[in-house]
């Protein structure tokens, strides 16, 4: 394990992060218990558990936006780095800041018309078809997870980057030392 990516949060961040996990593992555990009644019905009993649709649409948007954050603090997005070592260290970290900053950009937008559309979703009272949840709050949830995940990708990841950046130029400075 890189000791980079996998550090130990501390303070609030540690707290936001052992929230959005535990959320995202219930949730996952309801997608699983959900699917296996779904499929059960279904197959054995031929009537199949009503909402079940709706259920897994709403459980598939809170796994994934309460984790987009801790990953983006985390920077544990799946790389493809097959042309990094070619790459100056100093290249590679302009390129990370420069994704870090468009993603940062585009979730803070991406946010804003979420919230839009939940506060509109809210006052109308919009609800599911088959089990009458309300659309809204799900939608609020997603909006804040985009600007958790913007304000993660601003601060450490724009930090992580450059320390990257320094990792990666004192080592090779070292194995210059060496030769």
């Amino acid at each position: 394990m890189d000791p980079l990516n996998r550090s130990i949060e501390k303070g609030p961040a540690r707290w936001l992060v052992l929230f959005l996990e535990s959320l995202s593992a219930l949730t996952l555990m309801a997608l699983m218990l959900i699917t296996c009644v779904d499929v059960a019905g279904r197959y054995l009993f031929n009537n199949p558990l009503t909402g079940s649709t709706e259920l897994t649409e709403m459980a598939l948007a809170i796994v994934v936006f309460s984790v987009l954050p801790i990953i983006s603090w985390r920077n544990d997005h799946v790389v493809v780095d097959l042309l990094d070592r070619f790459v100056p260290p100093v290249l590679n970290m302009l390129r990370t800041w420069l994704f870090n900053i468009a993603i940062a950009v585009a979730l803070v937008y991406l946010g804003k018309r979420v919230k839009v559309l939940a506060e509109r979703s809210i006052s109308y009272e919009e609800v599911s078809e088959y089990l009458a949840i309300p659309l809204g709050w799900i939608m609020s949830f997603i909006a804040y997870a985009c600007w958790t995940t913007a304000l993660a990708l601003l601060t450490l990841g724009l930090y992580r980057a450059f320390r990257e950046y320094r990792r990666d130029t004192l080592s090779a400075a070292q194995l210059k030392a060496k030769e």
